[in-house]
């Protein structure tokens, strides 16, 4: 739905992982105009505790707020933090709208039910997602019976975050133990928003496995779009890890023609 005058979407990551949502929301003509922040301030993120998760999620609705009205949370980690703390209750003050990679993991089980049902699911997260019973809890009371797994791939995670995404003849960054996990399974769910862009990459080394991205189910959850024929991304990079000029740089070469960013 468009909505003339609505500010525009707020989407807040660690790292260049959000652009893949960004790039969903795009490609589904949601979030015309978003402001994307790259939080290098508190990454990594999900080798954290609980309390040092907390913080974050009041600093991504400070900030949110400073912009817009709905928030993205295109963190993992955050999105079961955020939950921890909230619930399903309504969007915290200043806020009309959050949408969590949660919710979009819960859309996309109940899209996927029937492909899905009576196959070995397997959760690729951070140590902390991957850590947490939330992500399987979701996806078993959606598909109950169905056997779900979790594994950190922090060493991936890691590599995208610091701009070095894996190349099919890269692949030092799968671990003995992710490689047997996703041998072991028949579906993998990419639960790091950095993941989708390497996406390729994990399908050539498993072509048998099915890899799903919670991602690109966000457009369907926002209430409202701003301007979907006139896309532009402003850029926000908190932290001295990386250059904000980089990362506009990569979201330049990532977006492609997909719209204006700067």
């Amino acid at each position: 739905m468009h909505t003339p005058g609505a500010r525009p979407v707020f989407v807040g990551d660690t790292c260049i992982g959000g652009l893949s949502v960004v790039k969903a929301m795009w490609r589904q003509g949601a979030a015309g105009q978003a402001v994307f922040m790259a939080d290098y301030v508190v990454n990594p993120l999900g080798v954290k505790n609980d309390t040092e998760i907390a913080t974050v999620v009041e600093r991504w609705l400070d900030f949110a707020r400073q912009h817009s009205e709905t928030l993205v949370i295109a963190c993992n980690t955050l999105s079961i933090r955020y939950h921890q703390l909230f619930g399903s209750q309504t969007a915290p003050r200043g806020m009309k709208q959050v949408v969590t990679m949660l919710g979009c993991l819960k859309t996309m089980a109940e899209a996927e039910a029937k492909h899905l049902a009576g196959r070995k699911v397997l959760v690729i997260g951070t140590a902390f997602t991957a850590s947490q019973a939330l992500y399987p809890e979701t996806l078993q009371t959606v598909l109950p019976g169905t056997p779900v797994t979790t594994v950190a791939a922090t060493e991936l995670e890691r590599s995208i975050a610091r701009f070095q995404p894996g190349e099919s003849s890269d692949t030092s960054v799968l671990t003995t133990e992710l490689r047997q996990a996703i041998d072991n399974t028949d579906v993998a769910i990419l639960a790091c928003t950095c993941f989708p862009m390497v996406k390729d990459m994990l399908q050539e080394q498993f072509p048998g496995i099915v890899f799903l991205d919670p991602g690109t189910y966000c457009s369907g959850l926002l209430q409202e779009t701003v301007n979907t024929q006139d896309r532009q991304l402003k850029v926000k990079v908190e932290g001295d890890v990386v250059s904000r000029e980089r990362v506009v740089g990569f979201a330049r070469s990532y977006l492609g023609t997909d719209g204006k960013v700067s």
